[in-house]
């Protein structure tokens, strides 16, 4: 079934404008010759209606679930085609493939026996049928655009790519499996890989079976670039992260609630947001962002609530040591909850990956446990033993993130929630979240903290247990705060809950989360304290960044949480002189934009007079610096990280060559009983101004001045006009901003480009007519330099404005911008261009 078209072969598709469809709704019903024997017109299997309105933002309106995916699909291919087509080669284990030298071997043997059919399968059949729906009709969207526009006119960065393809719902299975392991077997992919027995099964102490072959696998993610030795630290986001307010009643004044929400997500990549407007009347009416290839908004609101997320704390996985059985290291011991003693196999998982030019396939082999796959240890720690060295015994992790495919059906529920205490409900019966905590306000002025995601059902006095006696190896993963368990027993199995739909991880009721009518926050640490009021206590220690010790749920917090409850305390005292004691969206943004420096409003005082009473600051090369000008420039200095502030770059590298984050340097300690202004009091010793001398010393070398505004070292790129910089306020996570915009210092000491912190920021409140929301994709709509939302809405940040979203029908007709598509596509049209 196809037409000609430009000399070419094309499926039949309907693509209208709105002012087509308007002028044949002129025609009158006298001019239709009607036949009662005529069959009726076949619905299209896809129909959905697109409306932008300024900056990109695409409105999607359709009368099911598969109009709904279809029109998000096309909209994301047509401003972010080549992200999600990378994504689908890198999710199917084919970079190696396809890209060339960008191509990695140890994620594509990953992928390749992550993503098998069987796993695909398993995890289509727990989807909604709704949801699936939506899945076919998003690849089908995307699809649709390709043909639209042709292989060779879309974005540049990757047209005509030997890798550019239509997309199926089997491609974005990968993507969401992929997507699944976050927070847990996406950060051990090389220890995976590199996981071998030992070559000669007589003599379980050789080692692994090629020494080099941990070392010759390419890192496939940040973690594991921080090999030899695992850093946790990047799994719970301790120097990203995001943040987010929820205000209630008491701290509005008014009947309905307000919040913030502000995920530092990376800017590129899978991560990547996606701002978008789903209707199907009578069901579905959301607003928001997702994340690429998700049909359903993540983060966003309706008519009646508001909720974002950030990152949680809580460890989605347990390693395992299991003790092998003597000669047979593909064997191990296991006793049963009978008390017999068995001996359990691991199983030995070959995996082809195809290889470009005419290679041959690449052959590798992953191995099984009955938890999950084998681990390399060494990779984690290199004073961990080997498989089979020290007292006979190997790792191995199981992933309770891997096991929930039910994030999809976990947010379309959402997206359809009344209130808080619906979402609650939503949250604690599907449990499908796997990462990330959640923070949101409703209609009513409620304010909501929850962690209800999947963690491991493993207790305090489990943990304790299933580490004791079993050797130094599991108390050093414990104290790198990686939980770990014996696997040699039934007993050290995850836990079961009644009200979980999971075996192994805990049920809403042992989740933690607060209802609240004043507010809740979480800027990343863990759920101990949303709200300084009502501390959360008695949860598992896996839900805590810190393990140990075991049975102590408060931790000392960030310097960026301690500024998110500062933030709130000088708002309802007027000293932050905004006015009044409330949270409206205007205060709440000026708030939130004041880019304020904890670190520095708790030291810089003491630094000051330290410098000023003696200012020769030693230098680690040996000699001094005069420190005055320094000291007078921060005197000066606003404390503060926006585009003006004069010294802000000082104190940063100030702060960095500090390395405050071990609690050591204050002399006053954490006080859980005052854990915001705890721990304090900078001990100031020669390491301490060594630290500021150095800083001094470091800008003079590379001649920028000591009082230059941030905006002049701090930007991004505007590819779309000639790599324009456009400078950014906001500072590091570490150092207490709340506002993070996050970069790596170039060679000449300045900042950027900027490429995590700022994402898809929300303020929304409620009134009598619906949702009012102010929000801003800081790094804009569109991934293709070549489309007009590439850098606009960066802009509006740089400028600190936000852009008021229009919901309802009139607000979107009175900020449209083009012209209405009406996309149609009948049922056999999408399969017969992908057999052509």
């Amino acid at each position: 079934m196809t037409t000609q078209a430009a000399g070419k072969s094309v499926a039949r598709l309907t693509l209208i404008t709105i002012a087509v469809s308007l002028g044949l709704s002129g025609c009158s019903d006298n001019d239709v010759n009607f036949d009662s024997n005529a069959k009726p017109e076949p619905k299209p299997e896809f129909s959905a209606t697109i409306q932008r309105t300024e900056f990109g933002i695409p409105h999607i309106t359709a009368d099911d679930y598969k109009g709904l995916g279809y029109g998000v699909g096309y909209a994301f291919a047509e401003d972010n085609f080549c992200s999600l087509a990378r994504e689908v080669v890198v999710a199917r284990g084919e970079s190696m493939l396809y890209l060339g030298d960008q191509g990695n071997e140890a994620s594509d043997v990953f992928y390749t026996w992550y993503n098998s059919p069987e796993r695909r399968a398993e995890f289509l059949a727990a989807q909604d049928p709704e949801t699936i729906d939506a899945v076919t009709g998003y690849a089908a969207g995307f699809s649709r655009y390709l043909r639209d526009t042709g292989a060779a006119n879309i974005d540049p960065a990757c047209a005509n790519a030997e890798w550019v393809r239509e997309i199926t719902l089997d491609d974005l299975l990968t993507v969401y499996g992929k997507a699944n392991l976050r927070g847990g077997l996406s950060n051990f992919v090389r220890a995976i890989v590199a996981a071998a027995p030992p070559a000669d099964p007589d003599s379980a102490t050789i080692g692994i079976q090629d020494s080099s072959r941990a070392s010759s696998l390419a890192p496939v993610d940040p973690v594991v670039e921080s090999a030899p030795e695992f850093n946790m630290e990047t799994i719970n986001v301790l120097n990203g992260g995001s943040n987010a307010y929820a205000f209630g009643s008491d701290y509005t004044g008014t009947d309905s609630g307000v919040m913030y929400g502000n995920p530092h997500e990376p800017w590129e990549g899978v991560q990547r947001f996606y701002e978008f407007h789903t209707t199907i009347p009578g069901e579905l009416d959301v607003m928001g962002s997702a994340q690429q290839g998700q049909p359903f908004i993540n983060i966003g609101f309706n008519k009646d609530v508001a909720w974002s997320h950030t990152v949680s704390t809580a460890k989605r996985f347990t390693l395992y040591q299991v003790s092998l059985v003597n000669n047979n290291p593909l064997k191990y011991n296991y006793i049963n909850s009978a008390g017999a003693v068995e001996q359990l196999d691991i199983e030995e998982v070959e995996v082809m990956v195809q290889m470009p030019d005419g290679q041959d396939p690449l052959v590798r082999s992953i191995y099984v446990s009955k938890y999950g796959p084998m681990i390399n240890a060494k990779a984690l720690n290199p004073g961990l033993p080997a498989w089979g060295d020290a007292n006979n015994v190997a790792y191995t992790i199981r992933d309770a993130a891997s096991e929930n495919p039910r994030a999809l059906n976990q947010w379309r529920s959402m997206n359809m929630a009344t209130s808080v205490e619906d979402l609650v409900d939503r949250m604690q019966t599907i449990l499908g979240l796997g990462f990330v905590n959640t923070i949101a306000t409703d209609r009513n002025g409620k304010a909501l903290y929850a962690d209800i995601s999947t963690v491991p059902n493993v207790t305090a006095e489990k943990l304790a247990a299933c580490s004791a006696n079993a050797g130094a190896a599991l108390h050093l993963l414990i104290e790198r705060n990686l939980p770990a368990l014996n696997g040699s027993t039934a007993a050290c199995e995850w836990g079961n809950d009644a009200d979980s739909p999971q075996a192994g991880i805990f049920g809403g009721s042992n989740l933690p989360f607060i209802i609240r009518d004043d507010y809740a926050l979480n800027s990343n640490d863990s759920y101990w304290l949303s709200n300084a009021e009502q501390p959360l206590t008695g949860f598992s220690p896996l839900l805590r960044r810190e393990l140990l010790p075991f049975s102590e749920d408060a931790a000392p917090l960030s310097l960026r949480t301690r500024m998110a409850f500062t933030q709130i305390f000088d708002r309802v005292s007027n000293d932050d002189g905004l006015g009044g004691n409330t949270f409206n969206l205007d205060k709440m943004e000026k708030v939130v934009y004041s880019n304020r420096s904890y670190g520095a409003e708790l030291v810089l005082d003491d630094v000051l007079a330290n410098c000023q009473a003696n200012p020769a600051l030693p230098l680690t090369s040996g000699s001094t610096i005069d420190g005055t000008q320094a000291c007078n420039v921060l005197s000066n200095w606003d404390r503060r990280n926006n585009l003006d502030s004069k010294g802000a770059h000082v104190f940063r590298k100030f702060w960095t060559n500090l390395n405050v984050n071990n609690y050591a340097r204050f002399s006053t300690p954490f006080d859980k009983t005052n854990p915001i202004d705890t721990p304090r009091d900078l001990i100031i010793n020669d390491s301490t101004r060594r630290a500021l001398g150095d800083s001094i010393a470091y800008y003079n070398s590379k001649n920028i001045a000591l009082d230059a505004p941030l905006g002049s070292l701090q930007f991004v790129f505007d590819a779309s006009k000639n790599n324009d910089k456009i400078p950014m306020h906001g500072g590091f996570g570490g150092e207490g901003v709340f506002n993070v915009a996050s970069s790596s210092q170039n060679d000449d000491g300045t900042y950027g480009p900027v490429t995590n912190g700022p994402t898809y920021m929300q303020a929304v409140t409620f009134d009598r007519n619906g949702p009012v929301v102010d929000a801003l994709l800081a790094f804009s709509q569109a991934g293709d330099t070549t489309r007009p939302f590439h850098r606009d809405q960066t802009r509006r940040y740089s400028d600190k404005e936000w852009i008021r979203l229009p919901f309802s029908a009139s607000e979107i007709q009175n900020k449209a911008i083009g012209s209405k598509l009406e996309l149609q596509e009948d049922s056999d049209q999408s399969q017969e261009s992908l057999n052509q």
